[in-house]
């Protein structure tokens, strides 16, 4: 167990880490995927709800 973790710090030490900068970017990317990732399921959403509203209306 003790060998486990020596070898994962080990590894931590090779991992290059993101700059605040990239962050940032990365951050903003993210927050527009799921702003119009959200935005498709609401539109989808609504379609499909008042497709099966017209049709429990007509039959």
């Amino acid at each position: 167990m003790i060998q486990f973790f020596k070898a994962s710090f080990r590894e931590l030490k090779h991992v290059v880490w993101p700059t605040k900068d990239e962050t940032k970017s990365f951050f903003v990317i993210v927050m527009i995927v799921l702003v119009l990732f959200w935005l498709y399921l609401l539109v989808f959403s609504t379609i499909f709800s008042e497709a099966m509203l017209y049709l429990w209306k007509v039959f």
